[in-house]
C-alpha cells in the first residue's frame, strides 16, 4: 500500500507532474478511441489505412480537445478566444497527425503489420502534442494561472 501511495504522491497528486499526469491520462483514452476506431475502419470494413488513420485521430481529436481544455490543463476562462483556440488546436494536431501517417506510412512500406505500425505512429505523435498543448494552445492561460497565485 504504501508503494501505491508514493506512486499516488509523486505523480497525480505532485504539482510538477500533475499536468504530463492527467495529459497522459487523456492521451490514454484517446488512444483507445483512436485504435478501436482504426481497427474497425481498417480490419473490420477494409477502409484504406491512411483513411481509417485520419477518421480515428479525429475521434480521438475531439475527445482530446474536451477533456485537456477542461480538465488537464483547467482552461474554463470564459473569455479566452475560442476560435484562435481551436485555430491552434488543429495546427497542433495537423503537425501530430502528419508525423504519424509519415510514421505509418514508412511502416507499412517496409512491411510491419498495420496494427503494430499504428502503435509506433501513435506513440511519435504524442509528443508534439503534449508540448503543443502545454506552450502553445492552453499555455497563456497555465502561465497566467501560476503568475497569479504567486502574487496573491
Amino acid at each position: 500500500m504504501t508503494i501505491i501511495k508514493n506512486i499516488y504522491n509523486t505523480f497525480v497528486n505532485s504539482k510538477k507532474f500533475r499536468h504530463i499526469t492527467k495529459f497522459s491520462c487523456v492521451g490514454g483514452l484517446n488512444t483507445i478511441i483512436d485504435f478501436i476506431l482504426f481497427c474497425i475502419l481498417n480490419s473490420l470494413f477494409g477502409v484504406n489505412y491512411i483513411i481509417s488513420q485520419i477518421v480515428s485521430y479525429g475521434g480521438g481529436t475531439l475527445n482530446s480537445y474536451i477533456l485537456n481544455k477542461f480538465w488537464t490543463f483547467k482552461d474554463t476562462e470564459v473569455k479566452k478566444k475560442t476560435l484562435k483556440e481551436i485555430i491552434q488546436f488543429i495546427a497542433v494536431n495537423s503537425a501530430s497527425l502528419s508525423i504519424s501517417l509519415i510514421g505509418l506510412s514508412i511502416l507499412m512500406d517496409n512491411s510491419f503489420n498495420s496494427l503494430l505500425a499504428k502503435i509506433i505512429s501513435m506513440v511519435l505523435a504524442q509528443g508534439v502534442n503534449f508540448l503543443g498543448y502545454r506552450f502553445w494552445v492552453f499555455g497563456r492561460f497555465i502561465n497566467s494561472v501560476h503568475t497569479t497565485k504567486k502574487a496573491a
